[in-house]
């Protein structure tokens, strides 16, 4: 599924989702969705869950806040075989 389309289709909604192909600079163009949800917390667990080595993102397709608000992005690698 193309990005653009994943955003219009799932509308305030985080998203794992396995990474099928990017650009030069690693953005996302095209993704497979995993996991479509409304709970943040119900992505990060699945993606514990998540085979090692797979390409995966996790995608919130709403709008942030623009001001005072401070934004943590993190790395994980998961430990499944």
């Amino acid at each position: 599924m193309k990005i653009s389309k994943l955003f219009k289709k799932h509308k305030n909604k985080w998203v794992l989702a396995r990474v099928l192909k990017e650009d030069k600079l690693n953005r996302l163009i095209e993704v497979k969705p995993i996991l479509v949800s409304s709970n943040r917390d119900e992505v990060y667990k699945a993606l514990g869950k998540v085979k090692r080595g797979t390409h995966v993102a996790t995608i919130f397709t709403g709008e942030f806040p623009k001001k005072d608000m401070a934004y943590i992005f993190f790395f994980y690698e998961s430990t499944k075989i």
